[in-house]
């Protein structure tokens, strides 16, 4: 899915939606470093992962781990002129992030090459996939109020999820940090969203339709902040010149 030809197999999967199926797997004959459950739990959770991206994958038609500014995304344009679209695509990239965190590795069985590997590559993904979730949301929030009261609603949910995860991302990588100098990169800190917005974004929807409008037309009269560096003097100076 990474490295290789990655709408291939994922078409292929999707074709054979049972070829993920790790259910009944266990790891009878034991792994070095991991007990047979702990192993067998890992390559299941691990699988679960992998057939949740190919239905994200055969919900969007996007990668959005492999793919940079993927052609047909909504979150990348400048402007989205399919909200809709956007929504499904953010709410996609949280199922899968959500899916991702659901991969909790002992660390005392990290000096098995199985488990290391999926945990870092599960680390790969969420990092990617954490960054999406932002950039969606901020994409999200900047059209907020212009969104028709269905889509809004559907947005404030979408929001609420990437509060909670936000801190179970946060608190994964607290852990992972303790193994930055085996996994061979510095983990870097979550910058996001605010995420306080709820009860603005909440009363805003509450509100009847002319006070919402009346809200929106102040917002878009509201003189904007100066720039970084100019103050009210250069201003004065840059209006008599």
């Amino acid at each position: 899915m990474h490295e290789g030809n990655g709408p291939a197999i994922y078409d292929y999967l999707i074709r054979r939606p049972n070829a993920l199926d790790m259910h009944r797997f266990r790891d009878r004959h034991g792994t070095k470093g991991v007990s047979e459950f702990e192993q067998s739990k890992n390559v299941r959770t691990y699988a679960a992962y992998l057939n949740d991206k190919v239905l994200a994958y055969k919900a969007i038609r996007i990668d959005h781990v492999t793919q940079g500014n993927p052609n047909g995304s909504q979150i990348f344009v400048k402007q989205p002129t399919d909200i809709k679209f956007m929504l499904l695509e953010v709410s996609t990239v949280q199922k899968q992030l959500h899916s991702v965190l659901k991969n909790r590795f002992d660390t005392d069985t990290l000096d098995n090459e199985t488990t290391f590997s999926a945990f870092r590559y599960c680390l790969r993904d969420m990092l990617k996939l954490f960054q999406v979730m932002n950039f969606g949301v901020m994409k999200m929030l900047k059209v907020y109020f212009q969104m028709p009261e269905e889509d809004m609603r559907r947005a404030l949910d979408l929001y609420k999820r990437f509060v909670k995860l936000t801190d179970r991302t946060a608190e994964y990588l607290k852990i992972a940090r303790q193994f930055e100098s085996i996994f061979g990169f510095t983990i870097p800190n979550l910058n996001h969203a605010p995420l306080s917005l709820s009860r603005a974004l909440e009363d805003f929807l509450n509100m009847p339709l002319d006070e919402r409008k009346e809200t929106v037309s102040a917002m878009k009269s509201a003189p904007k902040p100066a720039p970084a560096g100019t103050n009210s003097d250069e201003r004065s100076a840059n209006a008599g010149s």
